[in-house]
């Protein structure tokens, strides 16, 4: 399964996600399959404990991690689980003591990064007009077997067909 950590960007992230913060994609990883929420616990303590408290392959991830001068996982941030075979991605934030899993995909993206958030992707301008047909920009990543209207896709849990790809940069 593919884990990717999103840094919530907003001025007021420390005091937990809202609908309307912007959502930057700044990390993901490949983990086993198993539990998506146990991974995701894994994930928390991976980007938040001392190394020497990490078993060494995730202390391999965390120093991945703060290789690109990532800031801590904090409250606000969020996390989201694309399982092996799944065409849509699961989310979930954290407010300092629990990971609440969220309706859908976050709504607002963004493609500029701030100190300790590093954007990770390929930044696109789209649209899905199922979803209300307002014009729309984010971070996608694009691996050698997939594209960038199916990574859309993917994230917003629609068809590839439902996804209009307006530029890129």
């Amino acid at each position: 399964m593919r884990i990717t950590i999103w840094h919530n960007v907003h001025r007021d992230h420390y005091n937990g996600y809202v609908r309307h913060h912007p959502m930057l994609r700044v990390f993901s990883y490949q983990a086993p399959p198993g539990d998506p929420e146990t991974e995701l616990w894994r994930a928390v303590k991976m980007f938040n404990a001392p190394f020497e408290l990490l078993a060494r392959g995730d202390r391999a991830i965390a120093a991945d991690y703060y290789r690109l001068h990532l800031r801590s996982f904090s409250p606000g941030d969020g996390l989201s689980v694309l399982p092996e075979g799944s065409t849509a991605e699961q989310f979930w934030t954290a407010n300092g003591a629990q990971l609440q899993p969220q309706p859908a995909a976050f709504m607002y993206l963004t493609v500029e990064g701030i100190f300790g958030s590093e954007p990770l992707g390929e930044p696109v301008t789209y649209m899905i007009p199922l979803l209300g047909g307002q014009i729309r920009e984010g971070l996608f990543e694009v691996g050698a077997d997939a594209d960038l209207q199916k990574a859309i896709a993917t994230h917003h849990g629609v068809g590839h067909a439902d996804v209009v790809i307006i530029s890129k940069r």
